[in-house]
């Protein structure tokens, strides 16, 4: 079975008019990793990783998403979001979003866009900048942290990022993979040997 979606975006500010200071929901930290980036290094990610390695085009590129059937991420389910890009201005609209984390996050955001059941739905500039710069120079991206925004700040989570295309071609949209840490860990506890370019708000 392929995974299927379809879904329309509603009109958002233009990114100017955005705050450019750090998110309040992050005292979460985002990453960057190389798309060829050796699949063993992410640690619990790791099978997911070589999954979505197998599946790019020979020549390079995103896997398309319909080269991935649901029990591909049996491991997964329940755990994953995915979401669809939207460009000028940026942002993601959630098409899938896994019952473990409603659980998590305490809301369903299936249908809705970021940050829009968080305390402050303004102020996700920094996560909006990471899937802009991710459009524009693909990465598997890394991000994780509190769910202070979800008043859960008992909660830290950490989130794998692979970005999918629709025909091969540009990032159309993005399979999000989710595991919840101790308080006191982070990507480098659970993926030590991985090679990760902190995202500083620019395109890596």
């Amino acid at each position: 079975m392929e995974l299927q979606s379809s879904l329309q975006f509603r009109a958002t500010p233009p990114l100017r008019k955005w705050s450019q200071t750090p998110a309040i929901a992050s005292d979460w930290s985002y990453g960057c990793c190389p798309l060829d980036a050796c699949a063993r290094s992410f640690g619990q990610f790791a099978g997911l990783v070589e999954t979505w390695q197998q599946r790019r085009p020979a020549g390079g590129g995103l896997p398309p998403r319909s080269a991935f059937e649901i029990n591909d991420f049996e491991a997964w389910l329940g755990r994953i979001f995915i979401a669809k890009i939207e460009l000028d201005p940026i942002d993601i609209r959630f098409t899938l979003w896994g019952t473990t984390l409603a659980d998590w996050w305490g809301v369903d955001y299936t249908g809705e866009s970021l940050g829009k059941q968080s305390e402050s739905p303004e102020s996700w500039a920094t996560e909006r900048r990471y899937f802009e710069a991710m459009s524009k120079t693909p990465f598997i991206g890394i991000a994780g942290g509190l769910l202070t925004q979800h008043k859960r700040d008992h909660i830290k989570v950490l989130g794998l990022d692979l970005p999918m295309s629709d025909h091969g071609g540009a990032l159309t949209r993005v399979l999000s993979a989710h595991i919840r840490i101790d308080l006191d860990h982070s990507f480098r506890t659970i993926a030590p040997d991985c090679t990760v370019t902190p995202f500083d708000g620019s395109a890596p």
